[in-house]
């Protein structure tokens, strides 16, 4: 991905809290022919540093994984910025936060699987009431997981990029937020904590 320098993000524990926040990604691999998407579910294992998955076994995706780097993408909020919300003439843009992330991938036994399912599940469902856990599942219901193929991405590389009016002057900053809080809350709030003082 090209990321011009004042939007590049180093800082490892603001990319893993994105990571954790927007755990919805987009796995890429190639086919021999052209690049194949699917769009999953992961989660994201810092002190591993791996990512897991899984797919529908119908897919044929999941027989490219374990044969080349793969690429997954997250996103975030974005929303489309009006140059008429500029204090200047200058052209319309679109602010966004996005990272890519590369590894290898490997199928996991049935037992990882189990354990990768039960944990997402727990991620997701957190301290709801009547709250699902794998556990708590009936056996017809866990069979189920034989029509999914699960794997984990040990990470190689990681670029995020978070592009969010830095480029812009205090005054148009603050207008181009107060704008957004109108149409696109979610990018309007990520803008004001990341402004730097």
């Amino acid at each position: 991905m090209y990321i011009p320098n004042q939007y590049s993000v180093k800082e490892r524990a603001e990319i893993h809290a994105f990571l954790h926040a927007y755990p919805f990604g987009t796995i890429v691999t190639y086919d021999g022919d052209k690049p194949i998407a699917t769009h999953v579910p992961l989660r994201f294992d810092e002190a591993r540093g791996q990512l897991t998955t899984h797919i529908a076994k119908a897919n044929p995706q999941w027989r490219t994984i374990e044969e080349q780097h793969v690429l997954v993408i997250f996103k975030g909020p974005d929303a489309y910025v009006s140059a008429s919300w500029y204090g200047h003439e200058d052209v319309s843009t679109w602010n966004y936060q996005a990272v890519h992330v590369y590894g290898r991938a490997t199928i996991l036994n049935e037992g990882e699987l189990v354990e990768e399912l039960a944990r997402l599940l727990h991620d997701h469902e957190g301290e709801r009431d009547h709250a699902v856990s794998w556990d708590a599942l009936s056996e017809p219901v866990k069979r189920q997981m034989h029509g999914v193929v699960g794997f984990r991405i040990d990470i190689t590389d990681v670029q995020a990029m978070f592009k969010l009016s830095q480029n812009r002057n205090d005054v148009d900053h603050e207008r181009i937020v107060s704008e957004l809080e109108n149409e696109h809350k979610s990018i309007a709030d990520v803008m004001r904590r990341q402004r730097k003082p």
